[in-house]
């Protein structure tokens, strides 16, 4: 379990009574897929992070309140632990949310996640995943750590896992696995999103690029207006080209994602200077 600690570290083991039912409004795009992206500036470098708030509109809407708020401005990563996760945020200082879980956001690597002492009991900190850590997900029996996931890193994923390599108090530290020099959250800030469906150039405006189903399961169909042939990447969270060098022709295209893990994904159509994109879930 990821458990809810104070400022300095000191672990909360008490369930929180008040819970906070009522989602929270953001504005968002018609996309079936979050709009927001929030960016840390913190004493170890920059990564940005893209908050799934239309998936999860409890747990992200939390948390860009909270960024809205400066709350997160001069936090530290006070709980660091070299291929598990970073922890940041503070104690009970603010109500705490309603659980929402949702089928295909899972604990991946580079994911970002409430930190809990229990059943809706989230309040302010959140974790972000150095590694798969599946086992904590709401769906994996028998484990009674649930933790939401509400975003992942698109962006300096490196700078998260510098931090997690800082040395620190160890297991047996007190606090535990603090590090040693504060890993401070200087400001944290909410960034202009970028369209859906993104392409870098008035010729790749004219393209469509239509992707179903979506979510997935084994395999995509892929349609496009295009003249020319594109080649095909698909994109995991953290950055990686886990699938790449498949041409896209126009009309219809089968494209096999059997051996993929479930997640989030960008598509990727190359051609020359042009490209298009497309955000995907895979869930079986």
């Amino acid at each position: 379990m990821i458990l809810i600690d104070t400022f300095e570290g000191i672990k909360i083991y008490t369930m929180f009574k008040k819970i906070v039912f009522s989602a929270f409004v953001i504005s968002i795009g018609l996309s079936c897929f979050g709009q927001t992206k929030a960016k840390f500036y913190t004493t170890k470098g920059d990564f940005v992070v893209y908050l799934e708030d239309t998936l999860s509109p409890i747990t992200a809407g939390n948390f860009i309140k909270l960024v809205n708020e400066k709350y997160y401005d001069g936090v530290l990563f006070h709980r660091v632990i070299d291929n598990f996760m970073i922890q940041g945020g503070r104690g009970a200082t603010k109500p705490a949310i309603q659980d929402e879980f949702i089928t295909g956001l899972s604990n991946v690597k580079g994911t970002i996640s409430m930190a809990n002492a229990g059943p809706n009991s989230g309040t302010t900190q959140f974790f972000i995943n150095l590694i798969d850590n599946t086992r904590l997900d709401w769906d994996k029996a028998p484990s009674t750590s649930k933790h939401p996931v509400f975003g992942h890193v698109v962006e300096g994923f490196p700078v998260v896992q510098t931090i997690g390599k800082v040395p620190t108090t160890g297991r047996t530290g007190n606090p535990a696995d603090k590090p040693l020099t504060d890993v401070v959250m200087d400001s944290v800030r909410i960034v202009i999103p970028e369209p859906p469906s993104s392409v870098n150039s008035l010729n790749a405006q004219k393209i469509s690029l239509n992707v179903y189903p979506n979510p997935a399961r084994d395999n995509l169909s892929v349609y496009t207006n295009g003249s020319l042939p594109y080649r095909i990447e698909l994109i995991d969270v953290t950055g990686k080209v886990v699938l790449e060098d498949q041409l896209l022709e126009k009309g219809g295209n089968q494209i096999d994602i059997s051996n993929l893990k479930d997640g989030l994904y960008v598509l990727r159509a190359n051609y020359a200077d042009s490209y298009i994109t497309k955000r995907i879930v895979i869930r079986r």
